[in-house]
């Protein structure tokens, strides 16, 4: 089985420590969003996990199953990741160098 090739978008807010890590399937569209220490999506909070829950996710921004994780907030960029690819099962061969280190 060839595994899936998928690209994580990261967005880093320097004045807010915001950060936003999008994985996204060119077959799919988005399929999970980890968003650390920025706006609440109610009903979660500043930081939560968004992921895939059926075919009409992709197309509606993946709104449901939001998951609060407020043990990533304060997170650097690399923890971050490293936590998103873990809780994805993405195995990220490759460089990577975080702008808030």
């Amino acid at each position: 089985m060839v595994p899936s090739q998928v690209k994580v978008l990261i967005s880093y807010n320097e004045i807010s420590d915001a950060k936003t890590l999008n994985v996204y399937s060119p077959r799919v569209g988005p399929i999970c969003r980890l968003d650390l220490d920025g706006p609440a999506h109610r009903p979660a909070g500043r930081t939560h996990k968004h992921s895939l829950q059926d075919e009409r996710c992709p197309d509606r921004n993946l709104p449901d199953g939001v998951i609060d994780r407020p043990d990533l907030s304060g997170s650097t960029l690399r923890r971050a990741f490293q936590e998103l690819c873990r809780m994805a099962n993405i195995v990220h061969n490759g460089a990577f160098e975080a702008p808030d280190e």
